[in-house]
């Protein structure tokens, strides 16, 4: 029994005896056979799209859209009535009609600034100025995606950190059916996964940004150890609500695919 005094406002320690690195904790369900290959894309190439500087661009207008369009909506039907000279049913009028025009325009707007459409056109242009990429365009489509990291387990209040899962890189996915591997070629970093390094391969909900988000959680065996990560289908509906059941579709059709590549010894 240890005779040093307690302090009772001190905070609480966490018993880190049990825990470890959870890539080499977990149990998966599938074993593998082969090894992946991960490997940082060559410089002057590594890290060129997703900068900070094009981050705050591509993301300006999903602000300045919404604050725009309600500083337009509010003065046309606060003050339209009064500036056109219209009477009650006229003033209704042109409410129902502000409010038409308001919706109209964010779904347009918002579909032309969709981020992941843009972020996808300067991938594919970096892409195309790499020597030798590991993606072949010629022999099977590819899709754009987001790859993010695995949701942090639930920590203590005391706990210093976040629950929610971070976005780690963009790149273009390609389903290789005749060697049996998917490749992801990124901003930073490319993949060559082999169906038989597959170690998990389902669909679940991650927490990014606050929102819950369907994606296709991944683990592949490489030669340092289990390497997991999630792949997030690419965002091309203007509308939220729409937005969560394609996200869902998606994430369902690329894991399927995945499952249905045949492993090439």
């Amino acid at each position: 029994m240890t005779t040093q005094p307690t302090n009772p406002f001190a905070a609480p320690l966490a018993d880190i005896s049990a825990t470890g690195k959870p890539e080499a904790d977990q149990a998966y369900p599938m074993t593998a056979t082969a090894t992946a290959v991960i490997e940082d894309v060559p410089e002057p190439h590594c890290g060129k799209v997703r900068t900070l500087g094009m981050r705050f661009l591509l993301g300006l207008p999903q602000v300045l859209i919404p604050i725009t369009l309600g500083i337009l909506f509010y003065t046309l039907a606060a003050f339209g009535p009064v500036w056109l000279n219209l009477g009650g049913n006229a003033s209704l009028a042109l409410l129902v009609a502000s409010i038409i025009l308001f919706f109209t325009l964010i779904y347009i707007l918002t579909n032309a600034f969709c981020q992941d459409r843009w972020w996808e056109t300067l991938l594919r242009r970096q892409i195309d100025n790499r020597s030798a990429p590991w993606i072949a365009r010629e022999s099977f489509p590819s899709e754009f995606v987001t790859l993010t990291s695995t949701q942090p387990q639930s920590m203590a209040s005391f706990q210093l950190g976040s629950n929610e899962a971070e976005i780690i890189d963009i790149g273009l996915l390609q389903l290789d059916k005749t060697e049996g591997e998917i490749v992801l070629e990124c901003d930073n970093r490319r993949y060559r996964i082999p169906r038989g390094s597959l170690l998990l391969c389902d669909v679940r909900k991650i927490k990014l940004q606050s929102p819950w988000i369907v994606v296709v959680n991944l683990a592949c065996q490489t030669s340092e150890g289990p390497h997991e990560f999630c792949i997030m289908p690419a965002d091309i509906q203007p509308w939220l609500i729409f937005t969560a059941q394609h996200r869902k579709k998606q994430a369902e059709r690329i894991a399927s695919e995945i499952l249905a590549l045949p492993k090439v010894d």
